[in-house]
């Protein structure tokens, strides 16, 4: 997901973290994102073993709302804790790349070094005591892995990989550190995107290669086509040039689309977006969506309008002259909206 997401620990949750760590009440804490903090949402007091009290941690799980579960492991002080991170493939597109940047910020703000084994999963059968009895022996077991074990550690290396990527506060100093790999392919279509050839371009993952790829660049004559040239199953970035002067970018993540997939494009939409501009590529205007049907002509129109109303009171003033790209060759000339 590519970047942090600048959510930080309250106070409150450090204070409740401390407490939990100085005795032996504590078997479990829950913890969501409100506000932009990170904050307790619900306890589970020890009441028996481990496995007894892991029985009652699925009830703290919402059907679609992610959270962070801080579980004991041992009944000492300061002792031996795992972490959780429950993300429900219902859960909104916005909220998953939230909890899979900010686990970080939380392990780090409360101390790395309490946290000796982490889950991650997506539905309440995976933190219960069966759920995390498999989980140990999986952990402990030198087997071949399955596809789904093999998704999951994928996805715990891009949230490890989150972590190294600057923050928003230091993303100047280290821009050219977070750069991705793509093909000559895709390169060459971005260059034809840049001098107005061709107006729309679509980006795909090629997990054989590691690297994005050219899906297919098309000149769409009218904004409501860009709902059909969008994958309606999968995820995917575009880039289309609305009007012949906004240039558009669209991160489209259907709900539809497994949890792997999901994680690469929200994992890699920051150092894709600083890759393309340092290829020259402007973007004028974001959107990330769940379903095509939030790229309708009319959705697009007040995105750019919404951006264009922020953006007004940095307008420039009236007697300065705007810059218009010119029309794509063998194209009629069209009137910029917004640069």
């Amino acid at each position: 997901m590519a970047h942090q997401s600048g959510i930080r620990v309250s106070a409150e949750l450090s204070a409740a973290f401390v407490d939990a760590l100085g005795s032996n009440s504590v078997r479990a804490l829950k913890i969501s994102i409100v506000n932009d903090s990170l904050e307790k949402s619900d306890t589970v007091a020890i009441q028996g073993t481990l496995d007894e009290d892991f029985a009652l941690i699925p009830q703290l799980l919402e059907a679609s709302e992610p959270c962070y579960l801080l579980v004991r492991l041992d009944e000492e002080a300061h002792g031996k804790w795992l972490i959780g991170t429950y993300v429900p493939d219902s859960a909104k597109v916005r909220a998953k790349m939230l909890y899979a940047s900010s686990k970080a910020a939380l392990t780090k703000s409360l101390g790395e070094s309490y946290f000796v084994d982490d889950i991650f999963g997506t539905t309440r059968e995976e933190f219960s005591p069966a759920g995390y009895r498999q989980h140990r022996r999986h952990v402990e077991s030198s087997a071949p892995l399955t596809e789904r074990e093999e998704e999951m550690q994928r996805i715990r290396q891009m949230e490890s990989s989150a972590a190294e990527t600057p923050t928003m506060d230091t993303r100047r100093q280290h821009v050219s550190g977070a750069t991705v790999a793509m093909n000559e392919e895709l390169r060459l279509a971005l260059g034809e995107y840049i001098r107005g050839s061709t107006n729309f371009v679509l980006v795909a993952w090629d997990p054989a290669t590691e690297c994005f790829i050219l899906d297919r660049k098309a000149w769409l004559d009218s904004p409501a086509e860009l709902m059909r040239a969008v994958a309606q199953d999968s995820p995917c970035y575009a880039f289309y040039w609305y009007e012949g002067s906004t240039s558009l970018f669209v991160y489209s993540c259907p709900s539809v689309s497994n949890v792997r997939q999901r994680m690469v494009y929200s994992s890699f939409k920051y150092g894709f977006l600083v890759t393309v501009k340092q290829m020259g590529v402007n973007v004028h205007v974001k959107m990330e969506v769940d379903s095509i049907d939030e790229l309708s002509a009319a959705a697009i129109a007040e995105e750019i309008q919404a951006k264009a109303a922020e953006e007004a009171p940095r307008a420039a003033p009236a007697t300065q002259a705007k810059f218009k790209r010119p029309a794509p060759p063998g194209r009629p000339r069209t009137n910029p909206t917004l640069n």
